[in-house]
This record gives C-alpha cells, structure tokens and sequence, in this order.
C-alpha cells in the first residue's frame, strides 16, 4: 500500500482526531517492544518553538556525530517531514513498513480486548508508533521526540526521557489542557521522570512545573538563572552548567538559523543528559559512540550553527511569481503572535518593510483570533484573511469579523482560498507578505513561494530586500 493511501487509512481508523490517553498507544508500543527507541532519549515539550528545539538538539548531534533520529509534528508539506534518522527525512517504504507492523499491531491487541470494545488508534498514535519502531531499528545513540498535545497522556510519553525540555508555557489548546498557565504546566510537566533532568526555556516556571520536579527529585535548569545566552555584535555566546554543577560557557558562536532561544535550550539539555562527561554509558551498551561528551565535541555545537531552520518558523522566501519578500510562520497563538510582531518590528527598525506590511491570516476554530491579531496589530498594515481546508477551520467572514471586533477599523478583506488571498496580498502593493495563523496555512502558501538563503550566518535583511 502506498503512503498516500496508508494516510488516508490511519485519518479514519479513529472517530475523533484527539484522543488523549496512553492505554491504546502503551499496550500497542509493547506489543511492538518499542519502550526504549535509543539509548538516550530527549522529548521536547511547550507551547511554542518545540519543533524549532528539537531541530537545534539533532543539529548539535549530529554535528558532534552522533547518530540521532527525530520526531517532529505536525507536518506542512510531507508527512515523511515527522521522522528524521541521521538528518534526513525517512522515504516512503520505510513508513509504510512502520505504519503496517503498528498496523498489525494493533489489530491483534483489538483481537485480545474485543470483550471491551478497545478503541482504535489515532492518526497521532499510528503516526508515532511508527517513529519509535523506526528508531528502534535504526541503531541511534540519540532520540529527539517532539510532544504533540500537552504532555501528560500524549503518545510520545509513553517513553521514559533521560531528559525532559519545556520550551515555555503559554494560553493554547485550553479545551485539552485547562483555562490558565498553571493547570497547562501541569500537563507539560506530565512528561517528566523520578531523578532525570529537567530543561525549562523561560525565566519564570509556573509553580505546577517546579513543584512537580520538586516531587521527582528532578533537576530542574531554568533559563536565565542556570543558562542563557548573550548577544554582542554579530556573535552569540552560552552560557551554562554541566551536569555536575561546572560552569561552561561558549563563545564566538556565529547567528544561527535556528532561534537562539532554541539553541540555548538544547545545549544546556545535552549538557546534562546522559551525553555528558558525569554520565557515560555502561561500555555493555554496544554504542560506545555516546560516550563522547559534550564538552569534548565543542565543535559540534559551532557547526550546528549553520543548521536549516525548520520550514514555516519565521522562515524567509520570496513569492514564486513576483519575488516580493516573504514571512512564513506557523505561529497560532497570542504569545507566538507576538514574536512574529517582534520580527516585523526588529526588520522595519533594521530599514527593511519599512512600507506596507500584509497578512494572510486563517486559523483554526479553537484558537484566540482577538487575542492573536491584536498582537500583530500594529505591525500589521493590511489582513487577508481566508478559510483553511479543515474540519477544525473557522469561516473567514467570522475570523474578519472577530478580527474587526478587537482592531476597529481594520483593513480586513475576505478571500475564498488561502492560495487567493496570498495571491491578493502580493499584489496589494505591500513590501512584505506574511502567512501566519496555522500549520494548515502556511502549507497552502509555501509551495506558492521560494527559498531565500543568506550567503552566510543568518538571513541578512539588507540582502533579503535588496535581492
């Protein structure tokens, strides 16, 4: 059976879309033996920039040559984008085998539990399912696994982390996950583990995810008071703590495409994890690989610098048919809203856009419209705002209308498509065109545009505008 008709199949094997729990996934995952896909394991947890940190993790492995596998979710273009071994993304025919023994899988357990009527797996479920069975065969040193929803009864959590990372904590998916930061902190910190460490990427935690490492014995390593990073001209240095409480630091670190944020994270997770100089893996392991340090493998760290940034996370490009420059971001709620906001801004003040800015804005029904646009409200000069194809979509007349209710006088029009109101805002006359409000958006727009590389470090705006 091909991919495309393996996707299909695992879209309706489930009456519901989510489906949070871990007794289906779990008792699959056993079935399969999939509880531990390599012998160091990261999952990557948050609101905001999980994909972004996971890719900063793997670059930093893999340039230190360590064999990593990845787990990304959601997909924009390809669905074979969700699982990276060594970098690359895995083909077809080693997903459709994955897919069919999860498959198997679970239709023998189906078997086993008829008497109760077990429910079926979701497309999330099936989908990482098939990552683990990918990693376990794959003889990593190292798994990144990126968290889809929450943390606590999301199917990555099935697996036990040598290292949990909490990228940030902030207002989204408050049907699933509760009404303020503190009862969704409590579902992120689901994912840690009794003495193993804990990363968090923002200076203040709320009181639910510290206690909880309190109540673990997990050490908890909080940006800004046990790392962080430094801006001076046109470089970057870490700084941070070992596992055994040493200060390190790094300097002379070039831009990297990925957000320094997400780097800073990841280097301090893998100075504490199982990689690290105070923790080597048991010589029994078969993968003596793992037991260079950190430390030792500096370069690892300068030579992930040039790493690619992940599609459509602030991601630059120009519009396929005209060149105007282009912003691609799948942020979706207020606080992502706002760093896309700061970007726009950092960019006007740097002397670029310093003209009309559009937007194509289309969300799903469930997210904060007023709160989101009111973000990027003063960035923004003129909203293009469509439908995405999606169960979960709300209308455009109602986005505008929502939009309208927190921006009066808004300059908001109504397109049919996402592709037509891209197509609209490249022609407004605008010096810069942004796509934002949805995965499902920014996959309708990027084909509709084309790459922009910087000759070097990070995107240079004066030769983004200038090209």
């Amino acid at each position: 059976m091909k991919l495309s008709h393996w996707l299909d199949h695992i879209a309706l094997t489930h009456p519901r879309e989510i489906d949070l729990g871990l007794d289906r996934v779990r008792e699959v995952a056993g079935r399969m033996g999939l509880a531990q896909p390599a012998p160091v394991v990261i999952t990557v947890a948050g609101t905001n920039g999980k994909g972004s940190t996971v890719a900063a993790v793997e670059a930093i492995l893999l340039a230190s040559g360590l064999r990593t596998g990845a787990y990304l979710s959601p997909h924009i273009e390809r669905f074979n984008e969700r699982f990276r071994v060594n970098g690359a993304e895995c083909d077809d025919e080693s997903i459709c085998a994955a897919l069919a023994q999860v498959e198997r899988a679970g239709a023998e357990q189906a078997r086993v539990e008829q008497a109760r009527g077990a429910t079926p797996l979701t497309y999330f479920e099936f989908a990482t399912l098939a990552a683990l069975s990918i990693f376990s065969r794959a003889g990593l040193d190292c798994a990144v696994l990126e968290v889809g929803l929450g943390g606590r009864l999301d199917a990555v959590n099935i697996v036990d982390a040598d290292v949990a990372l909490i990228t940030n904590i902030a207002l989204d998916h408050q049907h699933w996950l509760g009404d303020t930061r503190e009862a969704i902190g409590a579902e992120k910190a689901g994912i840690l583990r009794p003495n193993a460490p804990l990363v968090y990427g923002e200076a203040q935690a709320p009181a639910s995810i510290t206690l909880r490492a309190a109540e673990l014995n997990a050490p908890l390593w909080r940006k800004d008071r046990d790392f962080g990073a430094e801006i001076d001209g046109g470089s970057w240095s870490w700084w941070g703590r070992a596992g055994d409480g040493s200060t390190v630091r790094l300097e002379g670190l070039e831009a990297p495409e990925l957000p320094l944020a997400a780097m800073a994270s990841a280097i301090q997770a893998l100075h504490v994890s199982p990689l690290s100089p105070s923790a080597l893996v048991d010589d029994d392991s078969n993968r003596a690989g793992i037991r260079a340090s950190i430390r030792a493998t500096q370069g690892g760290v300068y030579a992930a610098q040039k790493a690619a940034a992940l599609p459509g996370r602030l991601e630059w490009r120009r519009d396929r048919a005209s060149g105007l420059p282009a912003l691609l971001d799948v942020a979706h709620n207020p606080a992502a809203a706002g760093r896309l906001a700061g970007k726009i801004a950092t960019l006007r003040a740097a002397g670029g856009a310093g003209g009309k800015v559009a937007a194509v804005l289309a969300m799903l029904a469930d997210k904060d419209i007023e709160g989101f646009a009111a973000a990027l409200g003063g960035v923004v000069d003129v909203w293009y705002i469509a439908a995405i194809d999606n169960s979960r979509a709300l209308s455009a007349v109602e986005q505008a209308r929502r939009l309208r209710r927190r921006l009066p006088g808004a300059e908001a029009r109504v397109a049919e498509s996402v592709a037509e109101a891209w197509r609209a805002a490249v022609a407004s006359g605008a010096e810069l065109a942004v796509a934002t409000g949805s995965f499902h958006t920014v996959a309708a727009v990027r084909p509709l545009t084309r790459a922009f590389k910087a000759k070097s470090g990070g995107v240079s705006l004066q030769s983004f505008f200038a090209a």
